[in-house]
């Protein structure tokens, strides 16, 4: 499993756009996707894009940015308290028209061995063809809860290590 990574900065700027899929198998749950332009405290500023309809933050706001891989998956707002975990908000499809597009395909190359072997072929394809659509749905499923359970403890950190140092700010 990929690693979580976080990103600390200000929310530099926030596009809104609305997603149009470019190729067949691409496919959004979210209509909407967000450009964030993060500038770190180190003074890199960070494009990240993320295919969601909840931004809990605007322009200016601090925020802790939770990413798995290249691809944002949670964001904690210090600035407002908010939180959002994009995997939970907008959830990746569990059946792709890719998905449908194999399994025709698998049923055909089933025929096609039935028509050149005869019933060894047949017997060991078709029950593998039949039982590829929801053994995909299912590890797709729990994938998901998994990296939702992943996403909401790291923002419970987030959230514990921001009121931390807030704290320690104000002593002065």
């Amino acid at each position: 499993m990929k690693k979580l990574y976080s990103v600390r900065g200000q929310l530099v700027e926030v596009q809104r756009y609305i997603n149009v899929p470019m190729r067949w198998c691409e496919q959004y749950p979210a209509r909407e996707r967000r450009e964030l332009w993060l500038s770190t405290t180190s003074g890199h500023d960070i494009k990240l894009v993320v295919h969601t309809r909840q931004m809990p933050a605007r322009r200016g706001h601090q925020v802790t940015v939770l990413l798995l891989g290249e691809r944002p998956v949670g964001l904690y707002n210090a600035s407002t308290g908010k939180q959002a975990n994009f995997v939970r908000a907008d959830p990746p499809l569990l059946w792709r028209c890719c998905d449908a597009a194999l399994v025709a395909g698998l049923l055909v190359a089933s025929v096609v061995a039935f028509a050149f072997t005869a019933w060894p072929a047949l017997l060991i394809s078709l029950p593998l063809t039949l039982l590829y659509p929801p053994l995909v749905v299912t590890v797709r499923f729990v994938q998901r809860c998994l990296v939702r359970a992943r996403i909401d403890r790291a923002l419970d950190i987030a959230k514990g290590s921001e009121a931390a140092q807030s704290v320690l700010r104000r002593v002065k």
